[in-house]
């Protein structure tokens, strides 16, 4: 009884706060008035990182389709896409109460929006360009589909993850410079989610004057003299790499001046997933401990939680590998461009949380040949042996493992050493 009890009440509350919130009036990004008077509960996303939020509070199952340009979560990967090119009669044969999707979609195909409209569809346009723009971006989608507290525990989830890294005094911070476009050099404007990553990670953009190319835009002009000027001063070269940005390290250092460069010069190029620094979703989290392991290595290690003295597995070994050896996470592909390896795609391990740091772990090591596993198990509680531990050690750092490690702490002593 006391458990009804309990659970009747749990109800009552959560009622009363559906109650308080709908309706709920605000202005998209489009400058549209936007009433929402119950949660949806057929929505079609046309932008991954809604896609990807909608994920994070746990409204998978109230998305009937995505766009045809996604990566995350895998286990999307069979849901209907559509693009803004499909003919209207697409959408409305789906049936959608909820089409959510960018500005950039809405300036771009006026027509797709109005037929839509007029067969009752609600069209929303979100996309937060800045940093201080997010949380109350990620509430407007909680509200959109009744995932309310679960959009407010997203944020506390990030924030405590964001809080496990010390932020360094200003005087610590590396000199980097960050690469949005590539042609012209363009960079990423000040306040945007990019230039957020990079300071909450101690690296201190040279274009931090740089000015935006248009009002709105998070890009913004540099050159290759301004580069180059600095050249000396720059620690890291930081890329994105993407729809955005198709760039390699090879295509930068054949760059005609580019070796003036100091970060050039001594192959301190990081390549980053566009997908992991600017998009609005609780991934940055991964360009950010990317930043800490490769460029503030002693810190990051400081207070380890894995250095113990538990056996090594196959996540805590593929962890303390990737993280001392600064192996830079592996991140999937857009659906429609992914390859399989050894019979495996992004997302198919059947024994792994993808909603949880270990999946990006588990990844990386399966990308990088760093533990053995199987196509669709990583099994990572499986004590590691002490052969692939030696193989592992000898094929990544070229030394010869002349004594036998079995625990975390060994691991780390020896690595760090």
């Amino acid at each position: 009884m006391k458990k009804i009890a309990l659970l009747i009440v749990s109800l009552c509350i959560c009622l009363i706060a559906f109650a308080n919130v709908y309706p709920y009036t605000f202005k998209d990004d489009s400058g549209n008035t936007i009433t929402v008077r119950q949660p949806f509960k057929r929505i079609l996303s046309l932008y991954g990182a809604h896609t990807e939020n909608f994920y994070y509070m746990g409204a998978q199952d109230l998305l009937i389709g995505i766009s045809d340009n996604e990566a995350f979560p895998p286990s999307f990967r069979n849901k209907p896409s559509f693009s803004y090119k499909d003919d209207p009669e697409k959408f409305i044969q789906a049936d959608p109460d909820l089409v959510i999707l960018r500005p950039m979609i809405v300036q771009r195909y006026p027509k797709l929006i109005e037929k839509l409209q007029k067969y009752g569809i609600t069209v929303v346009s979100l996309q937060p360009e800045n940093y201080s723009d997010i949380f109350n971006y990620w509430e407007v989608l909680g509200i959109l589909c009744g995932k309310i507290q679960e959009s407010k525990d997203m944020k506390d989830s990030f924030l405590n993850q964001l809080n496990m890294f010390k932020e360094l005094d200003r005087s610590a911070y590396t000199t980097v410079f960050f690469e949005s476009v590539h042609k012209n050099f363009k960079t990423t404007t000040n306040g945007s989610i990019a230039d957020f990553v990079l300071k909450r990670s101690g690296l201190d953009n040279i274009a931090q004057s740089a000015q935006q190319v248009r009002e709105g835009s998070t890009i913004a002009e540099f050159s290759k003299e301004q580069l180059i000027d600095n050249g000396d001063k720059i620690e890291y070269y930081i890329a994105q790499v993407g729809v955005m940005n198709k760039i390699t390290v090879q295509a930068i250092k054949k760059e005609p001046g580019i070796a003036a460069v100091k970060a050039v010069r001594e192959d301190n190029i990081i390549l980053v997933d566009e997908k992991i620094i600017s998009r609005p979703t609780p991934r940055i989290i991964y360009a950010i401990m990317d930043f800490y392991k490769i460029m503030h290595n002693d810190l990051f290690m400081s207070e380890y939680e894995l250095y113990n003295d538990a056996p090594l597995t196959n996540l805590s070994f593929s962890r303390i590998i990737i993280d001392c050896l600064k192996i830079p996470f592996t991140t999937p592909e857009y659906f429609t461009e992914e390859k399989e390896k050894n019979g495996h795609l992004f997302g198919q391990f059947k024994d792994i949380d993808y909603a949880s740091t270990a999946h990006i772990y588990a990844e990386t090591a399966f990308y990088n040949d760093i533990v053995n596993t199987s196509a669709d198990r990583f099994e990572p509680d499986k004590k590691v042996s002490s052969q692939s531990i030696a193989d592992t050690i000898k094929k990544l750092t070229g030394k010869t493992l002349e004594k036998t490690l079995s625990t975390n702490r060994e691991l780390i002593d020896y690595l760090r050493k």
